[in-house]
């Protein structure tokens, strides 16, 4: 009898065969037996595939483990190196988790923390716990903040701010709150040094414009008696031998006004007070005043003076056109300076002509010394010139173009320059300006003419002055237009005489003994006859801070003529006041 499986062999003992049988049976046996060595064969390879499976499978849990525990320890150091507490804490607020920057805060042990409710540990400096009482549930999805002031463990006051949001699982069931404490202490301090320190540069330039007001005053107080009596002398009919003194006197007191002018300029603009007007005037009257100014300089120096016009050219347009002067008078003023022979010209060009709004090119074109290419930026800086050679040579404070390139800029272009050592400068710019409807402003025919002023007699008009040699001025140029007048030299005094008796005008300087314009005004406006309601009050100062416009607007009164102030200017403002003109 063949060997036969064991299982077959098993089945075999049960049944009653004869060995006929078991012959003719034979084949099927033999395929039963091969079946049953396959089936073994198969059980072997998959006990060996679950064998190597399971091998693999503990293999990937170890390896799965060691991660695990890898990146634990790596978050546990992270954590335990962070110098913020990070927290979780369960809906009624007990502490479920803190890392070890808890005890740095609080100088408690995290293990004798956890469980406790968080109102037990870290107050602030009045006693409040960090939250507030704030219900966790009513915060939802939002996070809650909060800086709070506390006295840390060791004694020293410290801040903190302190945030956290409400965990929730995935039905939306609140959980309890995760967040986190950050000590802010060195961000606090920035904080208040640079607040004290922006406090301590307010106070700084107060003071400075407080300075430069007074200086301003001071300064200008006398000049504007040594301009107005030159102006007076000129008046006089001088003989020739005398005019040249006068006109030297005239010239260096100007040339001292724009000095202080420019340093008045530059403080505005880099204090950030400075603002531009936006007013209609006629160009042609800049360019006009520009040639009577620098066309006797010129000629003086036997140089040519030159203004040239471009087509299309608007002559009404919108902008500032006083500091628009003061940009060309700077820049060509300097043009004249610095060119010893040759020519200085003007040039205006139309570049965008549009409907409503003209570009214009201006170019100050020199012959002069010329500008050597590495000191080109250089004189684009505060007090500074090219060279010190220069300012010994031409004297000057270095504020010009510093002062030209700003306002050029807040204008809205940019001022460039090309030179050329030896060969001469041209500095240009461009300005968008609106255009205006109707006729331009033109200057008056009799400027500047001796005898071109009318009588105002019948005119009366308080002077409320207390500088001698101002009134003096005054009293002299009133008696050649006829003008009636009384002098107060302080502004109770002047408040005084005008409950008296109506004026016509009033002329009021502002900083005064006793009682200062702006509240003399007020009191001559409030507390004085109803005439004074709405008599003329001018201020007349020698302060030239833009601020100075609006709190003589505030007390009441109806414009500021500046001092040194320019006589012709001056009887414009009578003459628009006198009652038989």
């Amino acid at each position: 009898m063949k060997k036969r499986h064991r299982l077959l062999k098993r089945q075999l003992k049960h049944i009653d065969l004869t060995e006929e049988m078991l012959l003719q049976l034979e084949p099927f046996l033999d395929a039963v037996d091969g079946a049953y060595q396959d089936f073994d064969q198969d059980v072997n390879h998959l006990e060996t595939i679950v064998e190597k499976s399971s091998q693999e499978l503990f293999d990937a849990n170890q390896q799965l483990k060691k991660n695990v525990t890898q990146i634990s320890d790596q978050l546990d150091r992270v954590v335990g190196n962070i110098q913020e507490i990070i927290f979780e804490t369960d809906l009624e607020g007990n502490w479920t988790y803190l890392n070890p920057a808890w005890e740095w805060f609080t100088g408690k042990a995290v293990e004798d923390s956890l469980g406790k409710h968080y109102s037990n540990f870290f107050e602030n400096v009045n006693n409040d716990t960090i939250f507030s009482n704030v219900d966790f549930k009513s915060i939802g999805n939002k996070t809650f903040t909060q800086i709070i002031d506390y006295r840390h463990h060791s004694g020293e006051h410290r801040w903190a701010e302190v945030s956290l949001k409400v965990v929730s699982n995935e039905e939306g069931w609140y959980l309890g709150t995760i967040g986190s404490i950050v000590d802010i202490t060195k961000l606090k301090k920035t904080e208040r040094d640079l607040i004290g320190a922006k406090n301590k540069a307010d106070i700084a330039n107060k003071a400075k414009d407080e300075f430069l007001s007074t200086m301003s005053h001071e300064i200008r107080t006398p000049l504007n008696a040594v301009i107005g009596i030159s102006h007076l002398l000129l008046l006089e009919d001088p003989k020739n031998s005398q005019l040249e003194y006068l006109n030297s006197l005239k010239i260096s007191s100007e040339h001292l006004l724009g000095l202080v002018n420019d340093i008045l300029d530059f403080s505005k603009i880099e204090s950030g007070n400075f603002e531009l007007e936006n007013n209609p005037f006629s160009l042609d009257y800049v360019l006009n005043a520009l040639q009577t100014t620098l066309k006797q300089r010129a000629a003086e120096k036997r140089i040519e003076f030159v203004i040239q016009k471009g087509q299309h050219l608007p002559d009404s347009i919108k902008g500032d056109s006083m500091r628009l002067s003061q940009v060309l008078t700077n820049l060509a003023g300097n043009a004249v300076k610095f060119t010893e022979e040759g020519s200085v010209t003007i040039n205006l060009k139309v570049t965008e002509d549009l409907p409503n709004v003209s570009k214009i090119r201006f170019d100050i074109i020199d012959t002069g010394i010329g500008i050597a290419e590495d000191k080109i930026d250089l004189v684009f800086k505060s007090f500074t010139q090219a060279n010190s050679d220069t300012t010994r040579k031409y004297g000057g404070t270095g504020l010009g173009l510093s002062i030209s390139k700003n306002l050029i800029e807040m204008m809205g272009g940019t001022l460039q320059v090309e030179s050329k050592v030896g060969v001469g400068t041209t500095f240009w710019f461009e300005l968008s300006f609106d255009k205006t409807q109707g006729a331009a402003i033109a200057p008056r025919k009799d400027a500047g003419k001796v005898g071109a002023y009318s009588s105002l007699n019948g005119m009366k008009v308080l002077i409320v002055e207390d500088y001698p040699m101002n009134v003096m001025v005054l009293k002299r140029f009133f008696k050649k237009w006829d003008v009636d007048f009384d002098v107060a030299d302080n502004g109770q005094i002047g408040v005084d005489f005008a409950t008296k008796k109506d004026y016509d005008l009033v002329l009021m300087d502002l900083q005064m003994p006793v009682m200062n314009g702006y509240d003399s005004a007020r009191n001559m406006r409030d507390n004085t006859t109803e005439h004074n309601k709405n008599v003329p009050i001018y201020a007349l100062s020698a302060s030239a801070f833009m601020d100075v416009q609006v709190k003589v607007g505030a007390a009441g009164m109806n414009g500021h003529i500046s001092k040194p102030f320019n006589p012709k200017d001056l009887f414009e403002v009578l003459k628009s006041h006198a009652p038989n003109v």
